[in-house]
């Protein structure tokens, strides 16, 4: 069997959307701007193998990058809050249900939060325009393990 990364962002969407934090969750970058209120993005960032085991079944690494998106000119849902407060609010919120249920209740065996097979869950923020419109982004780098995506014929193994 191929890899099944597309199986990895439908968990991944499907996880995120059930939170309920977001106006939209969709897989790829918005082509047009997102409109008010917080957004998800869903993209791949790298798949790898990192174990083979006896009988040819892999453990596989698939990075993907969970943007969360709000137009930084919008009125802000709670007047109390500004747009930096409201955004790590809700990052905070989406890393710690991610930590805390890290099979995403499907196939996937563990968000790899400290890098064991390379790479750690990790936020940075920044800013990105779509078409016209300037939003505050925050790139959350989640690693997830999969095993059994995947089985090498032929490997002698």
């Amino acid at each position: 069997m191929a890899f099944n990364i597309g199986d990895t962002l439908q968990a991944m969407r499907t996880y995120v959307q059930d939170l309920g934090l977001f106006q939209t969750v969709q897989i790829g970058e918005p082509k047009q701007p997102p409109g008010q209120g917080l957004h998800a993005a869903i993209f791949m960032d790298s798949v790898s193998v990192s174990m083979i085991y006896a009988g040819g079944e892999t453990r596989e690494s698939h990075v993907v990058t969970l943007r969360v998106y709000k137009d930084m000119l919008a009125e802000q849902t709670d007047p109390l809050n500004n747009l930096e407060v409201e955004m790590a609010s809700a990052v905070s919120t989406l890393m710690s249900n991610l930590l805390g249920d890290t099979d995403l209740e499907s196939t996937v065996m563990s968000i790899d939060a400290a890098g064991m097979d390379g790479t750690s869950m990790a936020g940075s923020f920044g800013y990105v325009e779509i078409s016209g419109v300037m939003y505050r982004i925050v790139d959350i780098v989640v690693p997830v393990i999969v095993n059994g995506s995947a089985t090498l014929a032929g490997t002698g193994v």
